[in-house]
């Protein structure tokens, strides 16, 4: 939680500085979101969704006169996860799962997105919006819970990667409140590109999330 606590506390101290030479326009933004894990083994399949939420703070960087061009990024607090089906045995945390179950997987992650944002001018006090790019997460908080019993809400952590990448691509439309805050709406999908778990049985296995997203402009 220190090592977290600094990070936050320059990653404010850089943005800060950096808004004073950039135009840019800092949001809150939180929504819920539907995940899944995706196995390259064919020992394992992918099994049911995992709902999930996010919440954070995000900072659109423009860079032409016309505010239409930016770098968004920001910091969030992310829960994702998923379930996999497995048809051989799987071991997690000293404990063995036997074949024919399911280990539902919850993920606690920091995220930083890092994409660049087209929009268009306003039209009726709307302007329309889309992103493309990646997210780096640093999954601070990784349980797992089996079918059979044998895990619940079991601390998985040295089973599960620290860091993950995904492709981000997103869509979405801001309403004009006055005063230059604005309401965000939005849609954002995003695909893992990194094999998250540590153990051989399930293959490359990444996890894939499409989130809501709603917030505020201030």
């Amino acid at each position: 939680m220190k090592r977290t606590a600094i990070f936050l506390s320059v990653l404010i101290i850089s943005v800060s500085a950096f808004a004073q030479e950039i135009p840019m326009e800092l949001s809150f933004t939180g929504g819920p979101s539907v995940n899944w894990m995706n196995s390259g083994s064919n020992n394992a399949q992918r099994g049911n969704l995992e709902p999930g939420f996010d919440f954070g703070v995000n900072g659109d960087f423009f860079f032409n006169i016309h505010n239409t061009y930016a770098i968004t990024t920001g910091l969030l607090y992310t829960h994702t996860g998923g379930e996999i089906d497995y048809q051989s045995s799987a071991t997690m945390a000293g404990k063995t799962v036997s074949a024919g179950n399911s280990i539902r997987y919850r993920i606690h992650s920091l995220e930083i997105p890092l994409a660049l944002k087209l929009r268009t001018f306003p039209f009726r006090r709307w302007t329309y919006w889309g992103q493309f790019g990646i997210s780096n997460f640093i999954n601070i908080d990784a349980k797992a819970s089996s079918s059979d019993g044998v895990l619940y809400k079991t601390d998985i952590n040295d089973n599960f990667k620290l860091f993950n990448i995904a492709l981000n691509i997103g869509a979405g439309a801001n309403f004009d409140l006055g005063s230059e805050n604005s309401v965000i709406m939005g849609i954002v999908y995003k695909n893992g590109l990194i094999d998250q778990t540590k153990n051989n049985i399930d293959g490359r296995t990444t996890i894939n999330s499409i989130q809501f997203k709603v917030g505020l402009i201030f």
